[in-house]
């Protein structure tokens, strides 16, 4: 702990210590056991915190036991019951250390002291009946309530997150105040947590003015069962996460024993014509020395293919520009019809003109057209029947995507096949690699798209590409 961090420290806990001497409730002799149940409230409300599914923060119902305490029964009284009620929980039921649950208990002390000041000045404590239960809030006192209860949690939460943020900022030497302000406090999901909070407070205020401590025990019991559920869910969730890992390194596992085999069989071959070579030199007869040469040049081929391949899989970069779809098809197609397997296709092209363009990257996004076009022509083969590709676009606007579908009038793809098409090395090409599809699919997930294939009864393939316009991230 740094030198300055721990005069602030100090200096937090000083000051709550001497505002908690010098504001002793002077109702205290008559309310105490008011004041002794709703410091078992707010402990109460201490334990039911639980992680965010990030694991980067944490939620509880504190804040609204807190605030309520502190509108119930005033600045003085609340704050010895926020502060004391923080402190042991910190030090009891979180299991923190020692200072840093006094500072914690002093800092919420101040923050709840000021915030019951704000709300008493204007207004809020005169217009709330304040008793053991009973009293029902009047439409017109209610409204009035409105201002207090904002000025109450807007104090709370600025000065108990610069506060917080302060302790937090002295305590690293990489990170402003304001970055963890902005960082660990001042993004959606954890303001959208506070302000959930915050709106409960005058829930649970009404409960316990209108029936007392029962109206209380009502407020909680559905928090509780919500609060059960969501524990239950995020333990559920982690071990979802937990299987999805081990199916991942399953998976890896598999993929490296199969890129394993397949380079230890061109090794063999590789290694056995390299020896023979050796042995032809040893003799010097070197009439067979092409031919070994030509075996291990398919061979190494062989290699860089699967290399290439493996690197053209697990790519994840995207260097996003502005693609014009349909114009990148027709230049493919023009690319393409000069390779010999296409010089008997006919290609049916069916471009929507109001397909607007969207962010991409324009090699990768054409390596897919290509693969798909090559793996209709090879399907085809040398049919006698008509060899006819269909290339469509059309936009979606309710989804904001580009739909492009490529079909053939090939023989199709068999129904057991279907569900391993973009599996990483499965192909049915008695030559192939099983790298196309699967690297296809990789880069289409890479935008925010998906890639989807079908194979009607009596006709060929179809493959249907979603890509969003706004790159990825976006809706499709």
């Amino acid at each position: 702990m740094s030198r300055r961090l721990q005069i602030y420290v100090a200096v937090t806990i000083l000051v709550a210590v001497a505002a908690l001497a010098t504001h002793v409730p002077h109702t205290a002799a008559r309310d105490w056991g008011h004041f002794v149940a709703w410091l078992v409230i707010c402990l109460v409300s201490e334990t039911m915190w639980s992680a965010t599914l990030s694991g980067a923060g944490t939620w509880s119902l504190s804040s609204t036991a807190g605030l309520s305490a502190v509108v119930l029964w005033g600045p003085e009284a609340g704050m010895w019951i926020v502060g004391l009620s923080t402190f042991i929980a910190d030090l009891f039921v979180l299991r923190k250390v020692w200072f840093r649950a006094a500072f914690n208990g002093a800092q919420i002390t101040i923050t709840a002291w000021m915030a019951g000041l704000v709300f008493e000045l204007l207004g809020g404590r005169a217009a709330l009946p304040v008793g053991s239960g009973g009293t029902m809030l009047e439409r017109a006192t209610a409204v009035s309530l409105v201002l207090p209860f904002l000025g109450l949690v807007l104090v709370y939460f600025f000065i108990n997150r610069a506060m917080v943020a302060r302790a937090v900022s002295w305590s690293s030497d990489d990170r402003s105040w304001l970055r963890v302000l902005r960082e660990d406090w001042l993004y959606l999901a954890r303001l959208e947590v506070d302000a959930a909070s915050f709106l409960l407070v005058p829930l649970m205020v009404i409960s316990y003015t209108a029936i007392g401590y029962p109206g209380v025990l009502l407020f909680y019991a559905p928090l509780f069962m919500v609060f059960q559920s969501d524990q239950r869910y995020i333990e559920l969730k982690h071990a979802e996460e937990q299987n999805l890992r081990n199916a991942r390194f399953a998976a890896k596992g598999e993929l490296a024993a199969g890129i394993g085999h397949e380079l230890n069989n061109q090794l063999v071959a590789i290694t056995a014509r390299a020896q023979m070579l050796l042995k032809d030199a040893e003799r010097d007869k070197f009439d067979n020395a092409p031919r070994h040469a030509q075996i291990i040049l398919e061979q190494s081929k062989r290699m860089g293919v699967l290399a290439k391949g493996l690197m053209d899989y697990t790519r994840n970069q995207v260097n996003l520009e502005p693609l014009d779809v349909n114009a990148l098809l027709v230049n493919t197609i023009e690319f393409v019809k000069g390779d010999k397997r296409f010089r008997s296709v006919d290609w049916e092209v069916e471009l929507d003109p109001e397909l607007p363009e969207l962010r991409g990257d324009v090699g990768q996004i054409q390596g897919v057209f290509i693969n798909l076009f090559v793996n209709a022509a090879d399907a085809m083969g040398t049919q006698e029947t008509r060899r006819a590709i269909r290339v469509t676009t059309s936009h979606h606007t309710a989804t904001r995507a580009a739909h492009i579908e490529v079909s053939d009038s090939g023989p199709g793809i068999r129904a057991e096949h279907l569900p391993r098409m973009f599996e990483f090395m499965f192909t049915t090409k008695p030559d192939g690699h099983g790298f196309g599809l699967s690297t296809a699919h990789r880069t289409v997930e890479n935008h925010g798209g998906r890639i989807t294939v079908d194979s009607p009864a009596g006709s060929g393939a179809r493959f249907h590409i979603a890509l969003p316009l706004r790159g990825p991230g976006g809706a499709n």
